[in-house]
């Protein structure tokens, strides 16, 4: 049976609209797409601005959140009823990026869990993400919606949000290099679920390491201190 290729089949689908457009319509298309390219690449542009390691650290490992969701669980903690999870495109004013969709249920929260692994390399860790509440969304007065971040049970970080707009974020996160870990994306409707159309841009977690460089100074460094050490015990140091 042949792979299913999502992206595949909505660009296909899209290029089939395309062909029945006029050429007003064409112009116009066009200078959309040149409009999201330009909004992407500044997206991408300001996290990797934000997610630069210290001085003698390299980014070694990281884990994308949206890749792994269909292994995740999504559950919540009542009732499920009016509950959604599952990603796509998400326009918060008017930014589009992808995102994990998470409205709350009518009671209780939503909660999308990841069971990984982080390697053993790994120094420090920081995850980055954004929170928004989708286009569209008419929240106002006592009506605000829950965001929070747990990993192995503890809450790391958590906030309240009304408005549409994009919340950019890069927290720390303790360092669990070489350990299993549970993190879990949480939405809240805090007693009113109504427009509660929360979203999470790209989540990603980001693993830091020593920098290669900086590993292989150490390694000669101990090596000489070993080589000193046999010269004065009068062994003479292997040729290899």
């Amino acid at each position: 049976m042949p792979t299913y290729d999502a992206r595949k089949e909505t660009i296909d689908a899209i290029l089939r609209r395309i062909a029945d457009l006029n050429e007003q319509s064409l112009t116009q298309l066009s200078q959309y797409i040149s409009y999201l390219k330009w909004q992407e690449e500044l997206w991408h542009s300001l996290l990797d601005e934000e997610a630069q390691p210290g001085p003698n650290q390299a980014l070694i490992w990281q884990y994308d959140f949206l890749e792994g969701f269909p292994a995740a669980r999504k559950v919540s903690t009542r009732s499920s009823d009016l509950m959604e999870i599952k990603t796509g495109l998400a326009t918060c004013g008017m930014v589009q990026q992808m995102a994990l969709w998470e409205h709350p249920p009518v009671i209780g929260s939503a909660v999308c869990e990841y069971q990984l692994h982080v390697p053993r390399e790994v120094d420090s860790l920081r995850m980055r993400f954004a929170v928004g509440i989708r286009d569209g969304a008419l929240m106002e007065g006592e009506n605000w919606c829950a965001f929070r971040i747990y990993v192995n049970g503890v809450r790391l970080w958590s906030t309240t949000k009304q408005s549409n707009e994009w919340e950019r974020f890069l927290i720390d996160v303790p360092s669990l290099g070489g350990q299993d870990i549970v993190v879990q994306f949480v939405t809240d409707g805090l007693g009113d679920n109504r427009w509660n159309w929360a979203v999470w841009a790209e989540p990603q977690l980001l693993g830091y390491g020593e920098r290669k460089a900086t590993r292989t100074i150490k390694s000669r460094n101990l090596l000489k201190r070993s080589s000193s050490s046999l010269a004065e015990q009068g062994i003479p140091p292997s040729s290899e």
